[in-house]
Order: structure tokens, then sequence, then C-alpha cells
């Protein structure tokens, strides 16, 4: 009867252990975590104004994160949109790098976004992670004065960057084109009242600076002197433009 006893205790604490191993795993062996992502869409202008002012904005689902652990290996890769809402995540701490297009894809409705963000991991719970991205490219835009079309009757613009791309604004062409922060230049045809096609260029070899709208703004100068007043990141320069003949190039 002792015996009998003793076995029937040793099983009942061996279930009880058991029991609590659960638990523990339960309560801090793996947790869940729901990404959500926010954009900076404010951009910097040499005055204020939004990334939604010149694109449309992504939606967070269309962000890809990488998720990686303390120890850099990647737990997930892919969209937001496809992270598995009962994935489990072992406890420990985490980071997190979300990002939508890229720098490199140069042109009009082409923004850059990215963040990171680290998180902690903890057992039993779903948590929340925000991650705050901000545009990665510049934008430029091309603005002509009332001066500036009342001479030149036609026109045309070429942005090129340091990455090679080559942006065309045609003439009334008011949407801001996203680049690398790097380097930049623009070149021109144009023809003026007299039917003469002229063309220019100029470069700017100070590095953009991300999130930051930029305006290439053009007047006729003084009119007669046949120069073209360029003024870009609080710089003007006076330009003269070359005669062309005009089956050469328009």
């Amino acid at each position: 009867m002792r015996k009998s006893l003793t076995r029937t205790m040793a099983n009942l604490m061996a279930a009880l252990a058991f029991l609590a191993s659960c638990s523990d795993m339960e309560d801090n062996g793996a947790g869940r975590i729901l990404f959500i992502v926010s954009s900076e869409s404010e951009v910097a202008e040499v005055t204020k104004s939004s990334v939604g002012d010149y694109t449309q904005l992504p939606d967070g689902g269309d962000f890809t994160i990488v998720v990686k652990d303390s120890k850099g290996k990647i737990v997930y890769e892919g969209l937001v949109s496809n992270y598995p809402a009962d994935k489990e995540l072992v406890v420990g701490n985490y980071n997190v790098t979300a990002s939508y297009g890229s720098v490199t894809d140069e042109g009009f409705g082409k923004p850059c976004f990215t963040g990171s963000q680290s998180f902690t991991v903890t057992g039993g719970s779903t948590n929340e992670v925000s991650i705050r991205v901000s545009l990665a490219n510049s934008l430029v835009r091309v603005v002509c004065t009332d001066a500036f079309r009342n001479y030149y009757t036609s026109y045309s613009f070429t942005l090129k960057t340091g990455n090679g791309s080559s942006i065309s604004f045609a003439q009334g062409e008011t949407r801001a084109a996203f680049v690398d922060a790097y380097t930049i230049s623009v070149e021109g045809e144009l023809v003026n009242q007299g039917g003469k096609a002229q063309t220019f260029s100029r470069s700017y070899t100070s590095s953009l600076d991300p999130a930051t709208c930029y305006t290439l703004k053009f007047d006729a100068g003084n009119i007669g002197s046949g120069t073209i007043r360029i003024s870009f990141d609080n710089n003007v320069d006076d330009v003269n433009p070359g005669w062309m003949e005009l089956n050469d190039k328009m």
C-alpha cells in the first residue's frame, strides 16, 4: 500500500512538472508580432511640402521587411502584407528594416522609403511594432517664370543624374522627379520669339540631401541679352545659351 501511494505521488509530481514546463514554454518560449509601417511624408524644400504632393504614397502593406534576430539571422523577408499573423518568434531581441522602392530607380513617381526598428519578443503575447520610414531620395522640379515662357515659344529640359539617368521635362511639366541624393546636371533646348534655336547645360556638383525637394527655376534674365537665369538651391546663375540649327536638334 505504501509503495502504491509513493508511486502515485511520484506520478503526480511528474505530471505537475510537465504542466509547469508547458506553461513556461507558452509564457516565455515564443510570441507574435504585428508590424505597422508609417511614413514620414514631409520633405524639406529649398518650403515645407509632402511627398504626397508629388506622387501617391505606398500602402503600409506594400513595404518589404527583413526581420533579423540578435545574431543577424534572417527570420522573415517579404512584404508586410504577407507576414503570417500566426508566426511565432522565439523570445529575444530583433531588428526589422522596411523599404519601398530603390534610390537607383529614378524618375517621376518613384519614391524610395526606408526605416528600421529594434524590438523585443516576449512570450505568450502579440505585440505591435511600428516602423517609421522616411524618404531616402531627393526630388527635383522645374519652374519657368512668365518672362521665360513669353520669351521662349518652345522649350524642354533634360535632367541627368550621377547614376546616369536622363529624365525629360517636357514643356509645361509640373511633376517632380525622384532622384538619388547625389549630383545632377540640366540641359535645355529652346526656341525664342525670333525662331532661333538654342541649347545650354549646367552642372551642380554639390550632393543633394535626401527628403528634400529642389526647384530648378528658369527666367529670361535681361530681356534682349539672350541670357537665361537659373536658380537652384538658393544659387543664381546667368547662362548664355549657344545657337544651333533648327534642323539639327528640334
